[in-house]
């Protein structure tokens, strides 16, 4: 039978093994390690599939001991190392030419209302925006289904924001790395779902699957989870091939 706390302990030992053996650093991944393997049993995964997929999502020993030897072995620098790690800096995200139209435009929506909010940065926040917005969009729809009214999700998130804004910016606003991680997270729902394009519906579980967000955690202040949330994307997604 499948043991998260042995498999963890091997998992350290072989970072160890590895060079990776400065404590904070390793206190730092193991923690992500956890809530990785935490949110993928939420999503349905066994613990054994989900501890495998953490562990995949935060890479081999010997690819994150090439990232820590790049820089200068000081815990400060290593630890910023990771952070970036973790975040997914080092991953690349879809292409646009990965997303149906409708997906397109809800980043195109996104870049618009970062400004808008005085941010100089597009976060999953913006993006949710984007997606309650978007002309003939489908989350408003789904989240009526589920109970939750849309526009009190928009006053939500721009109450969540509104102490934290920025003046100024720049001509191309960055994804912040969690807006990255979550389109990554996007793709790999669309080819589970066996679809060519990832749509607004995938960015949406993309979000919620993201965990930490500013959209994440204003939709699980809704009781938005990911099993109900998943179980309409499937529907919508159904309804618009003439499926259901």
């Amino acid at each position: 039978m499948f043991n998260l706390e042995q498999s963890i302990a091997e998992w350290r030992r072989q970072m160890l093994a590895a060079g990776i053996n400065n404590s904070s650093v390793l206190d730092e991944l193991e923690c992500h390690l956890r809530e990785d393997v935490e949110r993928g049993m939420q999503s349905g995964l066994s613990g054994e599939a989900a501890f495998q997929a953490a562990v995949k999502q935060i890479g081999l020993p010997v690819s994150l001991k090439r990232e820590f030897a790049k820089v200068a072995p000081r815990k400060r620098v290593l630890l910023g190392i990771l952070k970036g790690i973790l975040a997914g800096s080092f991953g690349a995200s879809p292409s646009l030419s990965a997303f149906t139209t409708s997906a397109r435009r809800t980043l195109e929506l996104a870049r618009l209302e970062a400004p808008r909010l005085h941010h100089d940065f597009v976060g999953t926040e913006h993006v949710l925006l984007g997606l309650l917005t978007v002309e003939n969009g489908t989350i408003p729809d789904i989240l009526n289904r589920m109970g939750v009214n849309p526009e009190e999700v928009r006053k939500q998130v721009e109450k969540s924001i509104s102490m934290f804004s920025f003046e100024g910016g720049t001509a191309h606003l960055p994804y912040t790395p969690r807006v990255n991680k979550a389109l990554r997270i996007a793709a790999r729902e669309a080819r589970a779902c066996k679809q060519a394009c990832i749509s607004a519906e995938h960015l949406f579980l993309g979000l919620l699957l993201e965990g930490d967000g500013v959209a994440a955690r204003v939709l699980k202040t809704f009781g938005v989870n990911v099993q109900t949330t998943r179980q309409e994307v499937l529907s919508e997604l159904g309804r618009s091939q003439g499926g259901i």
